[in-house]
């Protein structure tokens, strides 16, 4: 039978497992928001492109 140290070690050992558990799902979450903003300024990119080619276009045709 483990003592009352033994005990209390182990337990605090489990928490900081938890815990470096946590920052790790935090920092996959911070990096995937990282990615999703990158995404989200290319898309914004492509928009301004297209609309410029839109504007080219109908300059082109006298719309």
């Amino acid at each position: 039978m483990s003592d009352w140290f033994t005990l209390a070690t182990d337990m605090q050992r489990e928490i900081l497992r938890a815990q470096k558990a946590q920052m790790n799902a935090a920092q996959t979450m911070l990096d995937a928001g990282k990615q999703v903003a990158e995404l989200q300024d290319a898309g914004q990119k492509v928009a301004e492109a297209n609309l410029t080619l839109w504007k080219q276009w109908s300059k082109m045709w006298g719309v």
